[in-house]
């Protein structure tokens, strides 16, 4: 037999021996017999699907729950039944059944459930007015086309409930004579012939409503002296939209007290710098100030960050501050230049087609009109002009957290679940990953501060364009953005926002 003949016969060899591995299932019954799909069930039990089978022994039930390609639960049960919580509607899972002794596990049965009934509601959001002689709690949500009615649930710990069934095209609902130190509770239920969707909850504690500007400047009129020009131009539209809100400087925090009578602070900073560790460079005052705002925002207290002081969240320790300077990161800090581009900046998710999530409807959109293409949702910020590119945000912090991939759905999900961190917006070239926190919020999540942050690191929501030779334009109202209103917008809703937090 010669050399060539040799080889093709071991190859042949080789080749029968890997059909033969392949196709073993065909042929050699599996160490552990499946259980048989006809002996499973299911069955709506509330928000949750309960699947049942005959009980086993010795082994135990692997199942995994899909979304498309994408795992969303996994979990071995010990007993004869697993529990798919709060499952939402309109949404084709499939469930892979497996029996496991430990080491051995059967082939896997597949089952498939969608709950019909409405599409969850959206764009819930509360805030607390006042009136003659007391408070009003106004909620707000949007329409929602898959519903008849509306179930309305508001309650507080003091045991007053409201419960109202509202018409579909209803979009508000005002909870009279609300009272100071209050905490409701609002929740909604869309319903049509199919079914119920999952609750939309949200809170409001009705209390201060004060709000207050942050500067590393002593007085505002130093500031729009000699401040950066998105920083005078941010004072200049807070002061004109909030007239009773205060002008803070850092150097005047001495204790929590100084800052106890406020429920949000709103920081700004842009600098210009030869490097972008400038930025996590905190000046003395802050520094002086900052165990005192740590233990406010510990209390309750929340605080807008936008631009360079989104790194502030690492001072605070809400984010470990090394982490933010150890992942990548894109932040901007020269004097910039003309740039004739429209930026606009996504507003939903779609990781790699698995799945999406459609964060448009957060309170801090509301009246922005998004445009779209057939990826993702998006909102300009920034239209032709002097543009300095001062982005301020991270990528990879998900992962890191979570220790999962950032195009699964399981990276959002605990990422917002337990950790409290929502991306809200992504430059519309960065929607395929759960990784950037580009506009993002932190809730409390599984730590021990009880207010939320909201960061604004997008570089095309400057508060103030250059004029086009590089001079700054200081205003409340500067002139040179044609997307100077949704920055604004924005800027309020988020301020809104964060009072009802």
């Amino acid at each position: 037999m010669n050399t060539i003949t040799k080889s093709l016969l071991i190859a042949a060899l080789a080749l029968g021996a890997a059909s033969c591995q392949d196709k073993d299932y065909e042929i050699v019954d599996p160490i552990l017999a499946p259980v048989s799909v006809e002996s499973i069930s299911g069955a709506l039990d509330g928000d949750n699907y309960v699947w049942t089978w005959p009980a086993t022994t010795g082994t135990n039930m692997m199942v995994t729950v899909y979304n498309g390609n994408t795992i969303v639960l996994q979990e071995t049960v010990s007993g004869n039944s697993f529990t798919h919580p709060n499952i939402d509607t309109n949404i084709p899972y499939t469930y892979v059944f497996k029996l496991t002794d430990g080491t051995n596990l059967s082939k896997g049965v597949i089952t498939h459930y969608t709950r019909p009934g409405a599409g969850r509601m959206t764009g819930l959001s509360m805030a607390q007015l006042d009136t003659d002689g007391g408070y009003s709690a106004l909620v707000n949500w949007d329409a929602n086309p898959t519903a008849t009615s509306v179930q309305f649930t508001a309650d507080n710990a003091q045991g007053r409930t409201i419960k109202e069934n509202l018409g579909a095209t209803t979009t508000s609902y005002t909870i009279p004579n609300v009272k100071d130190g209050e905490e409701w509770t609002v929740t909604l239920v869309a319903v049509n012939s199919e079914g119920s969707s999952l609750p939309a909850t949200t809170s409001l504690k009705i209390g201060k409503t004060a709000v207050g500007f942050l500067s590393v400047y002593a007085t505002p009129e130093a500031l729009v002296a000699d401040g950066d020009d998105d920083e005078a131009s941010a004072w200049l539209w807070f002061h004109e939209t909030y007239p009773t809100g205060r002008f803070v400087s850092f150097a005047d925090i001495k204790s929590v007290a100084d800052i106890d009578n406020f429920r949000v602070l709103f920081w700004i900073r842009d600098i210009e710098s030869d490097t972008d560790v400038n930025v996590f460079e905190m000046p003395a005052e802050v520094e002086a100030a900052t165990p005192f705002i740590k233990q406010w925002y510990t209390d309750g207290g929340s605080l807008l960050l936008w631009s360079h002081a989104t790194v502030y969240i690492g001072e605070l320790g809400r984010v470990a501050k090394d982490m933010l300077m150890a992942t990548d990161r894109a932040i901007g800090t020269g004097f910039g230049g003309f740039n004739g581009d429209t930026w606009n900046m996504a507003v939903s998710l779609n990781p790699g087609g698995k799945f999406t999530r459609d964060h448009s409807t957060h309170p801090i959109y509301r009246g922005l009109t998004t445009v779209s293409n057939d990826r993702c949702k998006m909102i300009p910020f920034k239209g032709a002009g002097w543009t300095e590119d001062h982005n301020c945000l991270f990528f990879n912090i998900p992962g890191s957290l979570t220790g999962k991939d950032a195009q699964d759905e399981a990276c959002y999900e605990t990422l917002t679940r337990e950790f409290g961190i929502y991306p809200l917006g992504t430059w519309d070239s960065q929607i395929d990953w759960v990784s950037q926190l580009n506009v993002w919020e932190a809730q409390q999540g599984n730590t021990e501060f009880k207010g939320t942050i909201l960061c604004i690191g997008n570089g095309g929501c400057e508060f103030s364009l250059r004029n086009p030779d590089g001079t700054p334009d200081v205003s409340a109202h500067p002139k040179n953005n044609a997307y100077q209103d949704n920055v604004l917008t924005l800027a309020k809703n988020s301020i809104e926002y964060l009072k009802t937090r």
